[in-house]
């Protein structure tokens, strides 16, 4: 299981300064098919720098898959897109 991209990102409005909001999309390849499923996720910066990301799939989705390394391999995609700059602020 890996994670391939993750499309329509939209930032949800918080007035809390250290954590920022999300909604996407994100397209998953398990074995031999490809599916999207709806998220929603929240990276919240600790006071020493350090960052901590929340992750939660749409209830509607029906993963066939374990859902702890799914959430695994999508906090370590959005925390690599993160570093990288390529998620919209808020």
């Amino acid at each position: 299981m890996r994670v391939l991209e993750l499309n329509n990102i939209k930032t949800d409005d918080n007035f809390i300064y250290y954590r920022r909001n999300y909604t996407a999309s994100a397209k998953l390849q398990m074995l031999s098919n490809s599916m999207d499923i709806g998220i929603e996720f929240t990276i919240e910066t600790g006071p020493l720098g350090d960052k901590i990301i929340y992750v939660d799939i749409d209830k509607s989705t029906d993963i066939d898959y374990p859902l702890i390394p799914v959430k695994s391999a999508l906090k370590t995609f959005i925390l690599t897109m993160d570093n990288e700059g390529k998620l919209p602020c808020a």
